[in-house]
């Protein structure tokens, strides 16, 4: 009688830890599974060093630390593949040039995360997420025309020769002086000690999104005001196909009713900015409703790319079809968590099932 007492005890416990697990998988809760891994009763050891294993990498996803997403041994070929196109390259002439060949990936790994945050209740990195967004669309805009993400190897052959201002001090260019070292840099760092390589990345690579976001942003022809423009193109811009030059300038007139917009001016008053407030999820709903009416209002100088878009998707309505609109291709969630969901559930031997944001909660 006291064997089965303590069967049946020893049952239950099992049901409530494989609860438990569920629980926290389908709210991604990646860190409460790892630390819960070692109380699992039903887990030999293989079994749980691949939960440790997926339960780091998802985390990495999640905090998106690009520079390394494939340094994490013990991940499944499916998913180190899968990221491997997101990843920013160790070296300066790494053969996967990873996010520096193209942005699609990265801004598909950013819808993925940002939907999770926003499940999860993590506003503070929503809001982020979209800050980040923002930082890199120029580059994401430029990229049907360059045939690359801005990547250094390869920037030079747009924007050097024959009256070309780039990099240089003529008072007729309008980049800022706080943009030029980086434009210099960008057109060597690949030649210089491996050491630049990091510092290029951490500091400069995002000015040189803003500069070319610069170059394709041009005095109103009827269109809203793009913010910092040029007003004597040069040869990074004259020596455009003129149908090609045109379609980029108006993705670029969307890019900077983006980051002008409603939504990320929010960030201003969270701690991750300047302030001490959080927005709540009502709150952030209505700036990005505020934002989304901006970005598909009619222009008069032409058609607006995003006129009359459907306001589809979760958690921000609209959103991948703005980021489709500027990357010219059709961009969705990569489904890189799902995956590791999907695989977690199997090596718990659990069923959960990622439930949807509730912006009320």
């Amino acid at each position: 009688m006291t064997g089965a007492l303590a069967a049946s005890s020893a049952g239950s416990d099992s049901d409530d830890t494989d609860l438990v697990a569920a629980a926290l998988l389908s709210r991604r809760q990646y860190a409460a599974i790892e630390a819960v891994t070692p109380y699992l009763p039903d887990l030999d050891a293989a079994a749980r060093s691949d939960v440790r294993g997926l339960c780091r990498f998802a985390i990495r996803l999640l905090e998106l630390d690009a520079e390394d997403f494939d340094s994490l041994t013990g991940v499944p070929r499916e998913l180190s593949s899968l990221i491997r196109s997101a990843n920013i390259p160790d070296t300066p002439l790494q053969p996967d040039r990873g996010a520096l060949g193209s942005m699609r990936p990265t801004y598909r790994l950013f819808l993925e995360v940002l939907a999770a945050r926003w499940a999860r209740g993590e506003l503070s990195s929503v809001l982020a997420v979209l800050h980040l967004m923002a930082e890199y669309l120029p580059l994401l805009a430029w990229e049907p025309v360059l045939g690359h993400a801005g990547d250094p190897a390869r920037l030079g052959l747009a924007v050097r020769g024959a009256g070309s201002r780039w990099a240089t001090n003529d008072p007729r260019c309008d980049h800022p002086p706080s943009l030029r070292r980086s434009l210099r840099t960008v057109l060597h760092v690949v030649d210089q000690d491996p050491g630049q390589w990091q510092r290029y990345l951490d500091r400069d690579h995002s000015r040189i999104s803003a500069a070319l976001g610069q170059c394709a942003s041009h005095p109103s022809k009827g269109r809203p005001d793009p913010g910092r423009i040029c007003t004597t193109p040069c040869t990074v811009w004259t020596r455009l196909d003129p149908s090609r030059a045109e379609e980029l300038e108006r993705r670029m007139t969307l890019v900077g009713l983006f980051v002008d917009s409603p939504v990320l001016a929010l960030r201003h008053a969270a701690p991750v900015g300047h302030g001490f407030g959080v927005p709540d999820p009502v709150e952030l709903l209505e700036e990005w409703r505020a934002t989304w009416a901006r970005l598909v209002k009619p222009w008069k100088g032409g058609r607006n790319p995003l006129h009359d878009a459907p306001a589809h998707g979760k958690p921000l309505p609209g959103l991948e079809a703005f980021l489709s609109t500027v990357a010219g291709t059709r961009l969705q969630p990569l489904g890189i968590l799902d995956q590791v969901d999907t695989l977690l559930a199997r090596r718990l031997g659990v069923t959960a099932e990622v439930g949807e944001p509730d912006p009320a909660r």
